[in-house]
């Protein structure tokens, strides 16, 4: 079983990062017969910009999600390369590698995905009066990881309970059961 805790590394302001590079390990690990496309969208050196979408699908050919990602000469001096892997990361994000540590699939600091402060459970806010914080868990007993709120209500929604994304594909034999940026 992948662990996610030996590959987060520590970035600014303390917070904690999955890298693309660990997401594909995690990926393959689990599906070494899924693919990952890359499509560059838009190239343009001499203005200095790449967008570049990633889309993964299942080992029928299904497209499972897909994340896309633009950066510039400016950000990156491998701008190309940085907007192919930033595609992937979404992508895999959207599948559930890496979700907890990119809530918002957002780019914050000029980094692939949004990390998310150490200390800071994946919770949403709950309308009580004492202002207290619920925390959203996948119900696997063996499981137990934190969730996030749209990953709870998805997860209702379509299994009648709350599961974590690799849960999901668990229960849904890795063809169905989580979010794509396509649907």
């Amino acid at each position: 079983m992948f662990d996610v805790k030996k590959y987060l590394i520590r970035i600014q302001g303390r917070k904690e990062y999955l890298p693309v590079a660990a997401r594909l390990v995690w990926f393959r690990e689990e599906h070494p017969d899924w693919a990952i496309i890359t499509e560059p969208v838009a190239i343009d050196i001499e203005k200095g910009f790449a967008i570049f979408k990633a889309t993964i699908q299942n080992a029928e050919g299904k497209p499972i999600g897909s994340g896309t990602k633009m950066e510039t000469a400016r950000g990156f001096g491998d701008f190309v390369e940085k907007a192919e892997t930033g595609s992937i990361g979404r992508a895999l994000a959207v599948c559930g590698y890496g979700t907890q540590f990119a809530p918002e699939l957002d780019e914050g600091e000029r980094i692939v995905d949004s990390p998310q402060p150490i200390g800071k459970p994946a919770y949403s806010e709950v309308g009580s009066k004492s202002g207290q914080t619920e925390k959203f868990q996948c119900s696997n007993e063996d499981c137990a990881r934190d969730i996030t709120k749209g990953q709870y209500e998805y997860s209702q929604k379509t299994f009648g309970q709350p599961l974590c994304p690799s849960c999901q594909r668990q229960r849904s034999g890795g063809s169905k059961g989580f979010l794509s940026l396509n649907e």
